[in-house]
């Protein structure tokens, strides 16, 4: 039998030094992959179906339909965030498909437009964001505008595969008729679809030339949707709305539901932000250093803790990062999201579970001790 370890001189100790922190434990559900571009085409003049092939018994990226990943290439200075453009029931072994659409001053939309990118090297990273299908019963509206026809699409997929007996209407907002794609995919979806149960696919023409062809709806999609459909086809309490695509979009949308009595817990939406977009701040007086933003956070310095803030016009132009482990806590740092950094994917938006990250925030940060 072992002998047990006995200190019979109480000045005789010994100082154990801190070990490093592991900083994996705060990318614990995003994992990263090495990938290859294995197919590449146009859907539309300005958009393309991108599919990514990682190596054989690769983490398993894409958690369920509506989730998004980020993609990396050499040369770009930060990944993308786009969301999985199919269900993964549908998708090939280690396989992820996109729908990217060229956006102007797009870094990694205008690479991808430079030339046929099959076989070129990538990085994905992923699973990320709380979109996706609920639990109920309840119709299903579907609104996307431009490469928001992922997601939804992903949805869709996910609803046939699983014969989900739920009715699902799927509206979606482009230009013209060369911006349309995977109309005769989704048109095939009314004849093949959970037994009992109604699928429609509704593009929306908001450019369209007077003198077409084009005998379908005009206008906004949403503004379509709540002149033709809402209260009349689909009753308020009787959906539950997803949106995926621009944010004007989106806020119209998510306005004319709540106008008419649709609760805030039934809309569901993913907006497509860029670099244009404000980064997330954290409000260190709501955060409960759960840790859940760093758990998801794709990169490894977007959120870091910090001190030492130096501000100017009300931005903040410098800061020194600390160790955690190794400081004196929070309560005189700041957990601190480094918009130079963020890539605006919104992760951790989606998963501080108490409203504590958000774009409309102050931007400078608040250390404990000053609130």
């Amino acid at each position: 039998m072992a002998k047990l370890d006995t200190f019979n001189d109480p000045f005789d100790f010994h100082i154990r030094t801190l070990p490093e922190p592991n900083p994996d434990i705060q990318t614990l559900r995003v994992h990263t992959n090495e990938g290859e571009i294995i197919k590449f085409e146009n859907l539309t003049y300005d958009t393309y179906r991108v599919v990514v092939k990682c190596p054989e018994g690769s983490y398993k990226l894409s958690a369920r339909a509506g989730q998004y990943g980020t993609i990396k290439v050499d040369g770009i200075q930060k990944p993308r965030s786009y969301s999985f453009a199919q269900a993964p029931e549908v998708e090939n072994p280690n396989e992820y498909t996109f729908f990217i659409r060229l956006v102007e001053g797009g870094e990694l939309s205008g690479w991808l437009a430079e030339k046929d990118r099959t076989g070129e090297k990538v990085e994905l990273s992923g699973p990320m964001g709380k979109f996706g299908i609920d639990d109920s019963n309840k119709t299903i509206v579907g609104i996307a505008g431009g490469s928001g026809m992922s997601a939804i699409n992903a949805i869709a997929q996910q609803v046939k595969v699983q014969d989900i007996p739920r009715d699902f209407y799927f509206f979606y907002g482009a230009r013209t008729q060369k911006d349309l794609y995977l109309v005769d995919e989704l048109k095939a979806f009314e004849k093949d679809w959970p037994a009992c149960k109604t699928f429609k696919f509704i593009p929306v023409l908001s450019e369209e030339p007077e003198d077409s062809d084009w005998d379908g709806p005009r206008g906004f999609v949403t503004q379509y949707f709540q002149e033709h459909y809402l209260n009349k086809v689909l009753d308020a309490d009787s959906i539950k709305a997803f949106f995926c695509g621009p944010p004007p979009m989106i806020d119209h949308g998510v306005k004319v539901l709540e106008e008419a009595g649709l609760s805030s817990a039934d809309i569901y939406y993913d907006k497509f932000e860029d670099a244009r977009s404000p980064a997330p701040v954290i409000d260190n007086a709501k955060c409960v250093l759960c840790d859940e933003c760093l758990m998801v956070k794709p990169i490894k310095n977007c959120i870091v803790e910090a001190t030492n803030f130096k501000v100017s016009n009300g931005d903040v132009t410098e800061f020194e990062r600390v160790r955690p482990g190794h400081t004196s806590g929070l309560y005189y740092n700041s957990l601190f999201i480094d918009e130079n950094e963020c890539i605006r994917c919104y992760a951790c938006v989606d998963a501080c579970p108490h409203d504590a990250i958000s774009p409309v925030y102050e931007q400078v940060p608040k250390i404990l001790r000053q609130i």
